[in-house]
């Protein structure tokens, strides 16, 4: 199993990406596949009714969801480290996780020297144009391939900085199952077309920015409060330190007291309030 390093973090600065096969392998990459499938439907189910959106036949999920292993997965302890160093803070919040699929008849963005339709993701995750000198102001995304990508399942392009925006020198996220890609909100990159005549391309996905930025973010949790059943019991399992990814106040805030931390307890099944009680004392 491949692990991030510190020369990851040069090449996500030298090259705006990075490519990492055998991310996730074994027993936890067979879990997290049979979870994506239960969230995004196969091509065999739905393709008498294919999706539709902007792009063509493609379907965007996400939180909340109903499956833990995807929930557990965002807070793995390597990709956190990693984060804070690339965004330079000890304190971050979990931005968005989304699972992504493409299917038969999906369309293609740029193509050649075109600039046209090549995105970066800063646009629609934050308020503020890009930093060119201050990296810390684009999100850091973990992009994972469950299950194999060929050439003709509408696999990710991505442009290497030296570049710029010239398609011709894209670089195709083909990879094998457990496949990690990392780029951030400041990351060239289009879509391709789905030109097999079956069959999907998945994509599982998380991303973090700082705490303090609160003009950024793309889809918020806040409102899975209630009303989602695994998310509130995938909070209640967290520690008081790992809840704080997620929006909540840290331990020692005003906020909890004798009568909040019962609620809590009773909204998200699991919680333990010793670490808050231990920081009212």
């Amino acid at each position: 199993m491949s692990t991030l390093t510190d020369a990851h973090i040069e090449e996500l600065d030298t090259e705006g990406f990075f490519i990492l096969p055998d991310f996730i392998s074994g027993e936890k990459l067979a879990k997290m596949q049979a979870a994506q499938r239960r969230v995004l439907p196969t091509w065999e189910k739905i393709q008498s009714e294919p999706p539709q959106d902007q792009s063509g036949s493609s379907m965007l999920a996400c939180f909340p969801h109903e499956e833990m292993e995807l929930y557990q997965a965002t807070m793995h302890e390597p990709s956190i480290d990693f984060a804070r160093k690339w965004l330079k803070s000890d304190k971050l919040h979990m931005r968005v996780g989304c699972l992504i699929a493409r299917y038969p008849g999906h369309k293609a963005g740029g193509t050649g020297s075109d600039a046209s339709n090549l995105p970066i993701d800063n646009g629609n995750n934050s308020l503020l144009p890009m930093s060119e000198t201050l990296r810390e102001f684009g999100q850091v995304g973990f992009w994972v391939h469950l299950e194999d990508v060929e050439e003709d399942q509408a696999p990710l392009r991505l442009i290497p900085k030296k570049h710029g925006q010239d398609m011709t020198k894209n670089v195709p996220l083909v990879c094998k199952a457990g496949t990690l890609c990392v780029f951030t909100n400041y990351s060239w990159h289009s879509a391709t077309a789905y030109t097999r005549a079956e069959g999907q391309r998945f994509t599982f996905g998380y991303s973090f920015g700082r705490a303090d930025h609160v003009w950024e973010g793309f889809k918020h949790y806040t409102h899975l409060g209630k009303g989602s059943p695994v998310f509130g019991q995938f909070i209640g399992s967290l520690s008081a330190a790992e809840r704080e990814f997620w929006r909540f106040p840290p331990a020692g805030h005003p906020y909890y007291s004798e009568q909040t931390l019962p609620l809590l307890e009773e909204q998200y099944p699991g919680w333990n309030s010793d670490e808050y009680r231990a920081a009212m004392a």
